[in-house]
């Protein structure tokens, strides 16, 4: 049978736990599987930071999986640091080692979000140059200023998107902060609530996080910057972390069935990788070919067309030349 790694007595634990209050449980089991969830989270998003640094490239990475992924996963910790904030506070009377013993699931969610969250970072920064800046196919609506080449539809939405989930991230930190501060732990109605929102809202983005990532690999027929080895390691590793959050102390269902879902979203997408991986490879091609890839010129030799722009190849060309 589980046992928490704390045991409370009937009374709730006040702001200021004394010492008889929080009485640390040490599991062997519980402090080995956790730990080794910690450390293969965080190897298992190595082979992603690498192979986005290595190949120069996020071409085939889906932003709206990546929009979808930082809030779903900057809710979840959110939420257990909500819901665990009793044991949090256990840690002002009890040493270093039991307190990062307890507090090892919220350290789990914490380094999730870091790591996916350097996947969006890294995203940006290797953003395909030829993506970046483009111009209307037609000059009437092109910018005003044609010195100022248009972005791509698509940069320009990864850009909003980041924006989108520092805002969130700014805007949860605060209320979370202030709920906790000012109201209450979640022995509170309000902050109660605040916790199940958030965790609401990481199970029904995390629900759909992997469909626009599935659907862009569909359609590119390739695995692109995506790491075969990530997913790989990480497929199994949902169900690990899934058993081990469940058996948090103060945890419930809207903080481990995320990666329930996710676990098989990405499993689903973790097939469809090695499929097209292993067919590129048998007919000669690269991760990288993909079928929705447009042409390096269009048929009347024209730059090619990117989200309904033309792609500017020489931005400092197209400066002397479109102000005659």
């Amino acid at each position: 049978m589980w046992l928490a790694p704390f045991s409370f007595g009937s009374e709730p634990a006040p702001d200021q736990p004394q010492p008889g209050q929080c009485v640390p449980v040490h599991n062997d089991f519980e402090l080995a599987l956790a730990l080794f969830i910690l450390v293969g989270m965080v190897v298992s998003y190595l082979p992603q930071h690498f192979r986005i640094i290595h190949k120069g490239t996020s071409e085939g990475i889906s932003p709206w999986f990546l929009l979808l992924g930082a809030i779903s996963a900057s809710s979840t910790f959110l939420n257990i640091v909500i819901l665990q904030w009793r044991v949090i506070l256990c840690c002002k009377v009890l040493s270093l080692g039991p307190c990062l013993e307890s507090t090892l699931g919220i350290a789990q969610l914490g380094v999730q979000f870091v790591m996916f969250g350097l996947v969006l970072v890294l995203y940006l920064i290797y953003y395909p140059s030829y993506k970046i800046v483009a111009e209307r196919a037609l000059p009437h609506v092109r910018h005003t200023f044609s010195f100022w080449p248009a972005p791509s539809e698509e940069w320009a939405l990864s850009l909003i998107i980041a924006n989108v989930v520092a805002i969130h991230l700014a805007i949860c930190v605060v209320i979370t902060m202030a709920l906790l501060t000012f109201v209450g732990g979640p022995e509170n109605g309000w902050t109660s609530a605040w916790a199940t929102f958030l965790g609401i809202t990481s199970v029904t983005l995390a629900t759909i996080q992997y469909v626009p990532q599935i659907h862009r690999t569909f359609k590119r027929k390739s695995v692109g910057a995506l790491s075969i080895p990530m997913m790989m390691m990480q497929t199994p590793g949902a169900a690990l972390l899934t058993i081990s959050l469940a058996l948090r102390p103060g945890a419930n269902w809207t903080t481990w069935i995320v990666y329930a879902v996710t676990g098989c979203l990405q499993g689903t997408l973790l097939i469809m990788c090695l499929y097209f991986h292993f067919w590129a490879k048998s007919h000669g091609y690269d991760d990288f070919h993909a079928a929705e890839r447009e042409p390096l010129l269009a048929e009347d030799g024209s730059a090619p067309r990117v989200d309904g722009y033309t792609v500017a190849r020489n931005p400092e060309a197209n400066v002397s030349t479109s102000n005659p």
